[in-house]
């Protein structure tokens, strides 16, 4: 007789029985004969179940909504944008706009913008922090700097992202961008690059223009490992180290600008990092009294020959005027 028949002929609790099988020799351990005494004298007549096959049947619904949501994902790394000139052009990396912050110099924004938006042959990608967007959950006290809330920053922003949408290649999602999806799983930078026609390019990545018969490569990122205070370059540096070759290397996040071109693996390099608006504010001061300085690095690049220039915005634009007359 097994040990499941000698149950069901005894009475009693389910420790009891244990302790009488065990008794008579039986090997059997006290929860397997709980459980036999629960399907033997329960009788579950609505309890809810599920099966293996209802586990797997669950995983393929979602593998198949992640590739349906796939597609409504915008974001990406590397992008490849043919520019259809055949004279020179420019590119100005351009960001840390801080749209709705107490101490911007609103002024220079906007004569920046008038001029981005009516060059012609000049062409933008964003560097981040469009907007200032101290929301809940974000630095304590820093949202009582901010002169518009996030809601009114958020239509400052698309608004001139309209003025200015006709010449954009990218948007690079920046620190401050990034509360929003940190708190609300919210992509801002998507829904910008809907009004822009630009590319997502999430926290930064590798963009080919391809001009003429030149293909030019541009690492950007709204910020990089390794920023130093002393030595500028050295995260766009370590963006060579890390991720290979470059023609151009751009990033944002300090508030002031700089570039040079320098060699770096036998070749003359670009690096820049793009000035912000953000003039005043406490975090700057307390640090060490900085301020920001707006000018906007912009590279001039040549269609028939493998050629660049580096200089900030109103010098560049005289130049490209120059050029293509």
């Amino acid at each position: 007789m097994t040990w499941q028949e000698r149950a069901a002929k005894l009475n009693g609790t389910p420790d009891y029985i244990h302790l009488q099988l065990k008794n008579e020799g039986y090997t059997v351990t006290r929860e397997e004969v709980r459980h036999f005494f629960k399907t033997q004298r329960i009788d579950f007549k609505d309890k809810r179940q599920y099966t293996d096959e209802d586990i797997d049947a669950y995983m393929n619904a979602v593998k198949e909504l992640q590739k349906k949501q796939e597609k409504l994902n915008t974001k990406q790394v590397t992008a490849t944008i043919r520019l259809n000139e055949t004279k020179p052009i420019a590119i100005a990396f351009w960001g840390d706009w801080h749209e709705g912050a107490l101490g911007i110099d609103y002024d220079a924004l906007d004569e920046d913008t008038e001029l981005i938006a009516n060059a012609d042959g000049l062409y933008w990608g964003g560097t981040g922090d469009y907007k200032d967007n101290y929301i809940t959950g974000t630095h304590p006290g820093a949202q009582f700097e901010q002169i518009m809330q996030p809601g009114m920053q958020d239509m400052a922003v698309q608004r001139r992202m309209k003025k200015v949408a006709h010449n954009n290649l990218w948007l690079v999602r920046g620190c401050h961008d990034d509360w929003d999806k940190k708190q609300g799983d919210k992509d801002f930078i998507s829904t910008l690059c809907d009004i822009t026609g630009g590319v997502n390019l999430w926290h930064g990545g590798t963009v080919y223009i391809e001009l003429g018969s030149q293909r030019y490569t541009i690492k950007v990122r709204h910020k990089f490992k390794f920023e130093s205070g002393l030595n500028v370059e050295n995260s766009m540096r370590r963006m060579y180290d890390m991720q290979g070759e470059f023609d151009i290397a751009v990033s944002a996040h300090l508030h002031f600008p700089f570039k040079m071109t320098r060699p770096l693996g036998g070749k003359e390099r670009i690096l820049a990092k793009s000035g912000g608006y953000k003039k005043w504010d406490e975090h700057g001061q307390k640090l060490a009294g900085y301020q920001a300085l707006r000018n906007i690095p912009t590279v001039i690049l040549w269609p028939d020959k493998k050629d660049m220039e580096i200089m900030y915005l109103p010098k560049a634009l005289i130049m490209l005027e120059a050029l293509r007359k």
